[in-house]
């Protein structure tokens, strides 16, 4: 990771953590407010977990086929 990417990931969880401080801090009478705020919490989290983490892939998985790290069955 490069020192503008870690710089990057610091400034988003700076907005994160500023946003949710105003989210707790606004009345529940200000609902359209608070849920514009949120969507700036989890949109911030979001970004910065994707340059933190880097991409994911969703795969397509065959029906009745075990999902990944579940337990095995026992032959019946």
């Amino acid at each position: 990771m490069t020192a503008h990417h870690a710089d990057f990931i610091a400034k988003l969880r700076q907005i994160e953590e500023l946003a949710a401080g105003v989210h707790g801090e606004l009345p529940q009478s200000l609902l359209l407010l608070r849920t514009r705020i949120q969507h700036i919490v989890v949109l911030a989290k979001t970004l910065r977990g994707r340059l933190e983490f880097g991409p994911m892939a969703i795969v397509p998985v065959e029906t009745g086929a075990p999902s990944p790290g579940a337990p095995e069955k026992p032959p019946a």
